[in-house]
């Protein structure tokens, strides 16, 4: 009798401890799930915001070209390459934007991997565009300030700018870096938990 009872009290310890086990493991679940939906949300919110600003600077440049185009040529091409950009910005925002909000971290985790993975690549390949566009921006903003001969104060407060942005775009890089790494992180945490 002695035996029954102390096998039925180790089969009931056994069962609690094993649904113990799966609350933690549920607990932890939701933990890395809450903490990758707040950072997606933050890379969703971060997108809107960027694709406001740039709709934002499109009627800036067409007020600016109706009042002042014409007077110097590279101010004018400035312009111009800036309205080209904001203008095809918008597309590739929402295209990056519907990417993030395929993530749906109660499903597939491959799926949000993926989805994740392909916002890294696109994030990274508009700031390699940075390369190669910046140095325009830059070389045609001196040589406009060279035709208006500004002076040196103004040359002074352009090289800050210039060193500035750098410092920012740099920063940028690094904060985005770091919170992708932390979503995949997340992410394969929680494809380890499924699997186990």
């Amino acid at each position: 009798m002695e035996l029954d009872e102390l096998k039925n009290a180790w089969i009931a310890l056994d069962n609690r401890l094993k649904r113990n086990e799966k609350l933690k493991e549920n607990i932890i679940l939701e933990m890395i799930r809450s903490k990758a939906g707040k950072l997606i949300n933050r890379f969703i919110i971060l997108e809107i915001i960027s694709l406001v600003i740039i709709l934002l600077v499109i009627p800036v440049i067409i007020f600016w070209l109706d009042n002042r185009g014409g007077k110097y040529i590279t101010a004018d091409v400035v312009m111009y390459l800036g309205l080209i950009i904001c203008i095809i910005y918008p597309f590739w925002g929402v295209y990056k934007i519907r990417g993030l909000m395929k993530i749906d971290l109660s499903k597939n985790v491959s799926n949000n991997i993926f989805y994740i993975n392909r916002y890294n690549i696109q994030y990274k390949r508009e700031f390699k565009s940075l390369y190669f566009i910046g140095p325009v921006f830059v070389i045609l903003i001196v040589l406009y300030y060279a035709a208006m001969k500004v002076t040196l104060p103004l040359w002074t407060l352009l090289t800050c700018s210039f060193i500035a942005m750098i410092f920012i775009l740099y920063w940028t890089y690094k904060f985005f870096n770091k919170r992708i790494e932390s979503v995949l992180k997340s992410l394969d945490e929680i494809k380890e938990l499924k699997e186990e």
